[in-house]
């Protein structure tokens, strides 16, 4: 794999300029993960990993099995190593948008195509794209995430940062990973990440019931963390209404972004009533952020085409495997899988979302 990594990077150092550059940075990230993975079997004998570590590995490893045999999704070589890392996210990620438009910033590369955000595996490098974007006037948000997949071209890790979180949550990272690596569609980020958490969700529940019943508590939270995430993505798609229609107006910028200002000032004071009415903490400090367009597109992403994914489910009798075949179907067939999801529910929501970012 390093031999792999060091022609990579060679290849990389004759692409032009700041690209160059930032690939560079990549290959030398993902060549360090590639270098510090251990095999879990070794690690579950290590007997200088805790117990605790050692049964949350287990039941990624459960999950995956569950994924792969139960809801079909692609048999990999995924999750069968770990990797302990130093901090609390495995990188950041960079959005931009519009300022006075619905729109998010895009950029190109090969493989995955046009994509609306940027990850960086050391945080200073993303924050000084955040502050590339903001001097060229545009919205900008930065997260760190947990968890990343590679889409099958390596076997992505167990990272030691997914093990910070609570036990429910670790087969919903597990499943939605492995639905990145099962279906991908080059440029349709929003279709992607959609469907990893719908099917992320869903499959995490139900490999909960099986492995705990379904009256434990750890399976309550899962179904609740559902209708969070349902409402909250009803949420978010009603706020983006209302900033579509204003922009859409065509008012000059400074009237536009006032008006906009008072939109945010609204919809905080909404959102407190609808997180009232919600069973985790999951959004508790989304009404502190400070919102401008590439925040509220970043959590549509995950979240808007919820609902969509939902009555597909319905459709298909509460069966994800069903779903899963479904998509994959599609594009066997040479059609866009978000276009089957529009064809197939009678919505122009994931359509636009394209557009829209």
């Amino acid at each position: 794999m390093a031999l792999i990594a060091v022609a990579l990077l060679a290849a990389l150092a004759a692409l032009p300029g700041c690209y160059a550059l930032y690939l560079i940075h990549l290959g030398i990230g993902q060549a360090r993960i590639l270098l510090a993975r251990r095999d879990v079997t070794q690690v579950l004998r290590d007997p200088s990993v805790s117990e605790k570590e050692k049964s949350l590995i287990r039941l990624a490893l459960e999950a995956r099995r569950y994924g792969e045999e139960e809801v079909g999704l692609r048999r990999t070589d995924n999750f069968g190593t770990y990797v302990r890392l130093d901090r609390k996210v495995v990188s950041w990620v960079v959005s931009g948008a519009q300022k006075t438009r619905l729109e998010p910033y895009r950029w190109w590369f090969p493989i995955v195509g046009s994509v609306p955000y940027k990850g960086y595996f050391a945080k200073p490098r993303a924050q000084k794209e955040v502050r590339r974007l903001a001097g060229q006037g545009y919205d900008t948000y930065v997260g760190g995430v947990a968890d990343y997949s590679t889409l099958g071209y390596f076997a992505d890790p167990i990272f030691s940062t997914f093990l910070r979180y609570p036990e429910v949550e670790i087969p919903e990272l597990i499943l939605h990973e492995l639905t990145h690596a099962t279906l991908f569609v080059r440029g349709e980020v929003d279709f992607d990440e959609g469907l990893a958490t719908f099917v992320g969700n869903r499959a995490g529940v139900a490999f909960l019931e099986r492995r705990f019943g379904p009256g434990d508590a750890r399976v309550r939270e899962a179904r609740a963390r559902i209708d969070d995430d349902m409402a909250f993505g009803a949420f978010i798609e009603r706020v983006s209404r209302r900033l579509e229609a204003l922009y859409d107006r065509g008012l000059p910028e400074r009237e536009t972004l006032a008006r906009r200002d008072g939109i945010f000032l609204e919809e905080k004071r909404a959102f407190e009533e609808v997180r009232k009415g919600f069973s985790t903490p999951l959004y508790d400090n989304f009404g502190r952020e400070e919102w401008n367009n590439a925040v509220i597109l970043a959590h549509r992403r995950y979240y808007g085409d919820l609902p969509a994914f939902e009555r597909l489910y319905e459709s298909k009798g509460k069966d994800l495997r069903r779903v899963v075949a479904f998509f994959l179907d599609a594009q066997a067939r040479g059609e866009n899988p978000k276009d089957a999801l529009r064809r197939a529910t009678g919505t122009a929501a994931a359509g636009r979302r394209a557009e829209a970012g």
